[in-house]
């Protein structure tokens, strides 16, 4: 059975979840389109950093020698690799010789034997490749990304922005009404309400544009109603409810993100104990499966995890998450609280 998500009841933004079959080389074709994966990637900022950050963590490396003489370093490589894993929950190596190269998982396909094939320009090339993915109960062949249970969360936030750049652009709804009380506008003044709120109004370097207005007859009065109040209120829970949603289905602590509710305010240790769960239950065990992975196929690596029980409090965890380029400065000043 196919399953669709969509974000809206018209347009081109949804996602199918199909049966698997044999595309036209022979191969078999994932139950979901890796272009549309991709295009999410950049759809949604807490969704890409989710991505980003398990990338940098996974590929925290204590010895990647068998990696060396590679086009990158081992910490770049399996960084690659990883990051190819976290957005399509699938990612190939091609051996050729010596040599291990990334085969993008936008080209990388199987066979019903498990062969690795690589799809370019309509093409099929059979390679001396091996295919890791993250188990997914609609497959025998694919994998699928953590985050597939929240694509509904993506794409209405993905709406949702493009719904605010078109209100910028082109002031898509009516926000404020102009209300005359024992008086009508005449012919002049529609036409002079038209020519400002069309062409004063749009986009936001408009911003702060005066109308004056004028009303004739005994006890005429024209007030100004705002429209738009209540409904902006509710977009933006709506849009933080996706993004709380888009962050649990990734496991990242909310506090690496730099999110903080008001409740879990005063902890010095909070972003430490989030972090020691996300370890246990997420980057380990997914460690403990790329080491089995590059151990089967002749390059042995070992991964470290960040170790949370060596800091004394949050300050310090994080400076070692710098210290380790895993956060960048900015990042860091922002799960601390402090302003950027």
């Amino acid at each position: 059975m196919d399953l669709i998500f969509k974000a809206a009841s018209s347009g081109t933004d949804s996602f199918q979840l199909r049966e698997e079959s044999k595309d036209g080389n022979g191969l078999i074709a994932p139950f979901f389109d890796f272009d549309a994966l991709l295009n999410l990637f950049y759809a949604n900022t807490f969704h890409r950093r989710c991505i980003q950050l398990k990338a940098s963590l996974l590929s925290n490396i204590e010895d990647g020698s068998r990696l060396e003489g590679q086009s990158m370093t081992p910490k770049e490589f399996l960084y690659a690799f990883i990051l190819n894993l976290e957005i399509f929950g699938n990612a190939f190596v091609e051996i050729a010789g010596k040599n291990l190269y990334i085969l993008p998982s936008l080209e990388g396909r199987v066979n019903e034997a498990h062969e690795v094939f690589q799809v370019k320009n309509a093409r099929k090339i059979p390679l001396t490749g091996k295919h890791l993915y993250y188990y997914s109960p609609r497959s025998r062949f694919y994998g699928e990304p953590d985050y597939l249970g929240a694509l509904l969360s993506i794409l209405t936030n993905q709406k949702a922005d493009s719904f605010n750049n078109a209100f910028f652009e082109n002031s898509a709804r009516a926000d404020t009404a102009i209300i005359f009380e024992n008086s009508e506008p005449d012919e002049q003044q529609l036409n002079a309400f038209r020519e400002f709120f069309s062409s004063n109004f749009k986009g936001y370097d408009k911003a702060h544009k005066t109308i004056v207005m004028t009303a004739a007859g005994e006890n005429a009065k024209i007030r100004i109603e705002n429209l738009s109040k209540t409904e902006d209120i509710s977009f933006e829970k709506l849009k933080n409810l996706n993004r709380d949603e888009i962050i649990a289905a990734h496991g990242v602590p909310p506090r690496m993100l730099g999110i903080m509710s008001a409740g879990q305010l005063g902890g010095s240790s909070e972003v430490t104990q989030q972090l020691h769960s996300f370890n246990e239950l997420t980057i380990i065990p997914k460690q403990e499966q790329i080491e089995w992975f590059f151990d089967s196929i002749g390059y042995p690596i070992k991964l470290k995890s960040i170790d949370v029980s060596s800091f004394k409090d949050d300050s310090e965890l994080v400076t070692g998450l710098v210290a380790n380029g895993i956060l960048s400065l900015s990042e860091a000043r922002g799960i601390l609280g402090y302003e950027k």
